[in-house]
């Protein structure tokens, strides 16, 4: 007479054996998306963070190329320039002190005319210091500095982001 092969023993090594295997697989599936997870949130914000940066960026650009172009004019107090100033030039349409839409985002910039204007950020007696604040709705503000030589000549003679 034959024996049975004994089958019962080898089935729960396998089914031991695909266990451990299934956690072993669903640990590396959970490691894999986790680090997919993180990639991706990095990303974005590094997206973000260049997209702030060339809103500030805009932002200096426009009161570098409004400073060329229209001098010493656009230093004038607020009431010379309501409606026509005395030599009868109409209103400079200033890009200072309010938001300007720029892609997903928006900028403000400042100007300081060193010298005369209180001077917040740099020690420094001639040439114009703009500031540019960029703001990304939901995300968050950044600051960007450029130093600008007077009028009519505006060119840069620094540029820097505070820390």
């Amino acid at each position: 007479m034959r024996q049975k092969p004994r089958l019962t023993e080898s089935r729960g090594s396998v089914l031991l054996l695909t266990v451990v295997l299934l956690c072993l697989l669903s640990v590396l599936f959970l490691l894999a998306t986790n680090s997919v997870l993180l990639g991706t949130r990095a990303r974005r914000s590094l997206e973000e963070s260049l997209e702030m940066f060339y809103i500030a960026e805009a932002g200096l650009s426009h009161g570098q190329a409004f400073c060329a172009a229209h001098g010493d004019a656009w230093f004038s107090p607020v009431g010379e320039n309501e409606a026509e100033d005395a030599t009868g030039h109409p209103e400079i349409d200033s890009p200072f002190d309010r938001w300007v839409s720029f892609g997903r985002g928006r900028y403000r910039i400042e100007a300081y005319r060193l010298g005369l204007d209180d001077q917040p950020f740099v020690d420094r007696h001639d040439g114009i210091l703009i500031l540019s604040t960029a703001e990304l709705e939901g995300v968050g503000r950044k600051r960007a500095f450029l130093l600008l030589e007077d009028p009519p000549s505006c060119e840069p003679l620094a540029w820097w982001e505070p820390p």
